[in-house]
């Protein structure tokens, strides 16, 4: 089968050299190809491509998680395709919904010779999927403010987080919006976050769905409404251990199918697996099984 890794080339320099110098080694007897990329969106072109041959291929998604959502846009439904993923970017927080591994598990190339397959469901939203999660709110806010601070300032983890959310207190903290949960309407409140997520983590390293499952056919839904400001930095530290639940007065979590956010007909963001991007009175539906991943080895051969 042939292997391509899509690198990044603004990923960590550090991360990305030691696993260019691992590929040299591994290559040796196989049919392996790198592909770099050199715009926005140029992931998906590549791995549409691969797809499209109607060839077994794998594909080692080799950034951070704004590379692994293009290419997973390139590969939807696309069975002859598996997916690996080394997490070489910021922030990296898909992996994380995975406990068993280290992360170092992921960017050791030989754990991947008999690798352990996974049937991944992911989310959509008018014609766009997120592997990870979808959200409205204050974190959307703050996702903006991080894609700023990477520009101006490039770091890794949860650094560029904590300054976007201090930099989105300056903004409301709380959106009016009506939900429908499978076809239910709730009532309308105002929301600091609605997260809809396959995975557990986003943000550099906040748990709004700590129960979340990437292969159990259903969405869960983080509702956290009615915060004030004042309770944000108490709150933010529960929320990065999924701890957050208990907060029963001001934290409703479910499982869905499909959900509906009804703007009221007004332009709201939303924050794709960190790409943000503009809607109106979205709907967003789980695809099960709608991409085969490829998991390092338990144990190394």
């Amino acid at each position: 089968m042939k292997t391509v890794l899509i690198v990044n080339g603004l990923a960590d320099a550090s991360r990305r050299a030691a696993l260019l110098a691992q590929v040299e080694q591994w290559r040796i007897g196989r049919d392996v190809k790198v592909e770099w990329t050199r715009y926005p969106e140029h992931a998906t072109h590549i791995a549409r491509h691969y797809a499209l041959q109607k060839k077994p291929v794998h594909l080692f998604s080799c950034g951070g998680d704004g590379l692994l959502h293009e290419i997973v846009n390139g590969i939807v439904h696309a069975g002859h395709v598996l997916l690996s993923i080394c997490p070489i970017g910021t922030g990296n927080d898909f992996v994380k919904s995975f406990p068993e591994y280290e992360l170092t598990d992921f960017l050791d190339l030989t754990r991947y010779e008999r690798p352990r397959h996974m049937e991944c469901d992911v989310l959509c939203m008018h014609g766009e999927y997120a592997i990870n999660t979808i959200s409205f709110g204050f974190d959307v806010h703050v996702a903006k403010a991080v894609n700023e601070c990477r520009k101006k300032f490039p770091g890794t983890g949860i650094v560029p987080y904590t300054f976007g959310m201090a930099k989105s207190l300056l903004k409301p903290l709380n959106v009016s919006l009506s939900l429908a949960i499978d076809g239910v309407d709730s009532l309308k409140k105002d929301y600091a976050f609605v997260v809809l997520g396959n995975g557990r983590f986003y943000g550099g390293g906040y748990q709004p769905c700590p129960d979340g499952q990437v292969d159990d056919g259903k969405m869960d839904v983080c509702l956290i409404h009615d915060i004030q400001k004042y309770q944000i930095v108490r709150f933010s530290k529960a929320y990065a251990r999924g701890e957050h639940v208990a907060f029963e007065k001001i934290v409703t979590m479910k499982t869905a199918s499909l959900v509906h956010v009804d703007t009221n007909g007004r332009v709201v963001y939303a924050n794709m697996d960190g790409e943000v991007r503009k809607c109106r009175d979205p709907w967003i539906g789980i695809v099960p099984g709608a991409v085969r991943l490829a998991l390092p080895a338990r144990t190394k051969e």
